[in-house]
């Protein structure tokens, strides 16, 4: 009688992150797993107790694969802006993982937590801002960077990264800006038009 075949956890993970990163998160099953392992399903099954724990072990891979991807933002002048091309970047390579990370199950996860944090550090000594108008900042462009990021994962062709470059370093300088200035938000409810509104146009 064969010898069945034995498998690790890491082995198994990296089999399903590749699959995720064919084929979407979706694709990842138990069929797909035993393919690319050239195996039936017992010895995936004798290592996990079931697929919902296969996924998150996956996910983790994901995020650590993320994680590497912006490790060395830090090194760059300014990082907060190196960080926000890097994920579009990762968006328009990896557009698979991406959306398990950033539109699945998982996306509450936004970029690794300590790099945000460094980054915005990093904006209150270069620009003279404070830890309140650096987050206000963060909260302006990330989600910026995040749509942008959208984008590319589904068609990588509309935004260039000059163009991509340059839409980041417009929303910062005039976010910057807005914030020397002293001023403060005005929240504009939209409301139907009135007559007196018609003739002031």
């Amino acid at each position: 009688m064969p010898r069945a075949a034995f498998f690790t956890k890491e082995t198994i993970t990296a089999a399903g992150l590749e699959i995720v990163r064919a084929g979407g998160e979706d694709s990842l099953t138990a069929r797909a797993l035993s393919k690319a392992l050239h195996c039936s399903s017992s010895p995936i099954f004798t290592v996990y107790e079931g697929m919902d724990k296969i996924k998150e072990d996956v996910r983790n891979a994901a995020r650590a694969l993320f994680s590497e991807y912006v490790s060395d933002v830090m090194d760059y002048y300014p990082a907060f802006k190196e960080l926000g091309i890097r994920i579009v970047r990762f968006a328009k390579q990896e557009p698979n993982i991406f959306r398990m990370l950033f539109l699945g199950l998982d996306s509450s996860y936004t970029a690794e937590i300590s790099k945000v944090d460094l980054c915005l550090d990093g904006i209150e000594e270069e620009y003279g801002l404070t830890e309140a108008q650096s987050r206000l900042l963060f909260r302006q462009i990330w989600p910026l960077a995040c749509g942008l990021a959208v984008i590319n994962a589904q068609n990588p062709e509309v935004y260039p990264e000059a163009e991509i470059s340059e839409i980041l370093s417009t929303e910062f300088t005039s976010m910057m800006h807005f914030l020397k200035s002293g001023q403060q938000v005005i929240n504009i409810t939209p409301r139907l038009r009135s007559s007196a509104d018609e003739q002031k146009l």
